[in-house]
């Protein structure tokens, strides 16, 4: 069996959230916005990893087809022969209830001001969840 030269030429997409809705694909570009910034993934990618709060996550497979999901709370981890994005929740552009997020942010935002000083930690958790579901909104309008 001889041996394939050069680099490749396709990778898996494998996209999962914890509501049950996942997407799988052979891609040839995949293109994710990470919370340190935007990354376009080729075959033969580096590993990386990265978290995503909420951002688009594109890929185009290798009959030329565009596939582009909204993601929210999750993670992107790269390898050479694939791409895996483990996520909360994934939406279809336009789908997210932009009302019900805002009033979660308002609901989130009023638990946070009956907190105590001493409840740190709750603190600093509701306050990366609002920042989380503001980012959310901002990609959703």
């Amino acid at each position: 069996m001889a041996a394939k030269k050069g680099l490749p030429t396709e990778m898996k997409f494998q996209l999962a959230s914890a509501t049950g809705k996942h997407f799988e694909a052979d891609a040839r570009e995949v293109y994710v916005e990470t919370d340190d910034g935007d990354i376009g993934v080729l075959p033969g990618h580096q590993p990386e990893f990265y978290s995503i709060g909420a951002g688009f996550v594109t890929c185009k497979d290798v009959n030329g087809n565009e596939i582009r999901k909204l993601v929210y709370n999750g993670f992107v981890q790269i390898e050479p022969d694939v791409v895996r994005v483990g996520v909360q929740e994934i939406y279809e552009p336009g789908e997210v209830n932009v009302e019900a997020v805002e009033r979660e942010i308002s609901q989130l935002k009023e638990r946070l001001s009956t907190l105590s000083e001493e409840e740190t930690e709750t603190r600093s958790s509701l306050e990366a969840e609002i920042k989380r579901k503001e980012a959310l909104l901002r990609k959703a309008r």
